[in-house]
């Protein structure tokens, strides 16, 4: 029997996602750098603080000078938050489509490469909103809905987090993520916006789950679009008719492992194996 692992073998993944654009996100990414996390910060892109002004108030978002040095720096990913932060469920179908379209099209002129994730405005969708994200080539989008058996998501464009950062039940999922020797591959995502911490002055709420995780290496730390690409590059293997033969073919550019009979074996990008 063959089972999806993660690279090098792995079980478990870490990612990490933030909205808004916030100020604070600074400050998150510099602590995400001295711990090893990596995650995805979702940005609506008409939205910025106006230069030239200091952070002010509880929900300070950063300007875009800010932004175009401090977002690439870090090498977390960028994504899609609509283009002005408008319920999805709320708005016709081409202010949907503008929403998104022009959004990932800013993103894109703003901090390069080709932006394929998003996370839901105030977590509202249907499906309308995800068929939208679908031709707008988005591969995944967050809701602020939550799951806390770890599984991996059933439809990228629905995605569930773990939990909240604010979720009183962090620690203690934390601890089970980190304890559970399960039997296939597992995802902690963690949400929030970090104008939370100002607000709530809790940084220590994050800086506490970084150090419980950090620098263990049986996790993978990745952003939502590594975890999402490889998963569907995993899907995306192929397989010999004959069951003798066992062979598996990966058309894609990933190297893609999978557990088969208990062994961790690699299908490399382009390659056929006899499992």
């Amino acid at each position: 029997m063959q089972k999806i692992l993660f690279p090098n073998g792995l079980k478990k993944a870490f990612t990490t996602s933030y909205d808004d654009g916030c100020y604070d996100d600074i400050r998150l990414m510099e602590m995400m750098e001295e711990y090893g996390i990596k995650g995805t910060f979702n940005i609506s892109s008409q939205i910025y603080r106006e230069e030239g002004t200091k952070p002010y108030g509880v929900w300070p978002r950063v300007t875009l000078s800010e932004a175009l040095e401090e977002y690439p720096k870090h090498g977390v990913e960028v994504a899609v938050h609509g283009l002005h932060h408008r319920d999805f469920t709320k708005i016709t179908e081409p202010e949907l489509y503008c929403e998104i379209a022009c959004d990932k099209a800013n993103l894109e002129m703003q901090y390069g490469g080709v932006v394929r994730g998003a996370a839901y405005p105030y977590g509202s969708y249907n499906d309308k909103a995800v068929e939208a994200l679908r031709k707008c080539g988005i591969k995944y989008c967050r809701t602020v809905c939550t799951r806390d058996d770890f599984a991996m998501p059933e439809d990228w464009l629905r995605l569930f987090a773990t939990c909240h950062h604010g979720d009183k039940r962090l620690p203690e999922l934390l601890d089970r993520f980190i304890s559970t020797d399960f039997e296939d591959c597992r995802m902690f995502y963690l949400w929030g916006h970090t104008a939370e911490f100002r607000r709530d002055d809790n940084w220590d709420v994050i800086e506490n789950a970084f150090k419980k995780v950090s620098g263990r290496d049986d996790i993978w730390f990745a952003t939502n679009i590594e975890i999402c690409e490889y998963h569907k590059a995993y899907q995306a293997l192929e397989y010999s008719t004959d069951p003798r033969s066992h062979a598996i073919y990966n058309p894609t550019a990933k190297d893609i492992w999978v557990e088969v009979d208990g062994k961790a074996v690699v299908v490399h990008s382009g390659e056929i194996i006899n499992s």
